[in-house]
């Protein structure tokens, strides 16, 4: 996974990091046919982090072609795929993972083919992290 932060970041707030970067698509997309197992994987770990409070990514890749959809919270392994909500008067959880979808075009219901290459163009993340 490359990722390229962009000039002064990634940025302390407080306790927490703001980092605004260009994330590569997967040099070859995973597609089960399944939302759940499908997708992008990237983690906290990966930019330096602890978790992910958010992830917002801009609608549209590098090249105007894919949408992408980012799920927090979610793995590609299926059974984890996605964290429960807390219990009443809880916190909320702060993920470690999140899963980027890419769809065929801008409006697109239909996700990138399995082994699609996508890593001639990228996404720009700005992340909020612990």
């Amino acid at each position: 996974m490359a990722f390229r932060p962009l000039p002064g970041y990634p940025q302390p707030i407080g306790a927490k990091y703001d980092l605004v970067c260009d994330l590569d698509g997967p040099a070859s997309y995973n597609n089960t046919g399944t939302f759940a197992t499908s997708g992008q994987q990237i983690n906290a770990a990966d930019f330096g982090l602890g978790g992910f409070e958010y992830i917002e990514v801009d609608d549209l890749s590098s090249d105007g072609v894919n949408a992408v959809q980012v799920v927090l919270g979610a793995t590609t392994a299926g059974a984890t795929n996605l964290n429960p909500a807390p219990g009443s008067g809880q916190p909320a959880i702060v993920p470690v993972t999140a899963v980027l979808h890419w769809y065929t075009g801008p409006s697109s219901a239909t996700e990138v083919s399995n082994t699609t290459p996508l890593n001639s163009k990228y996404v720009r993340l700005r992340i909020r992290g612990v």
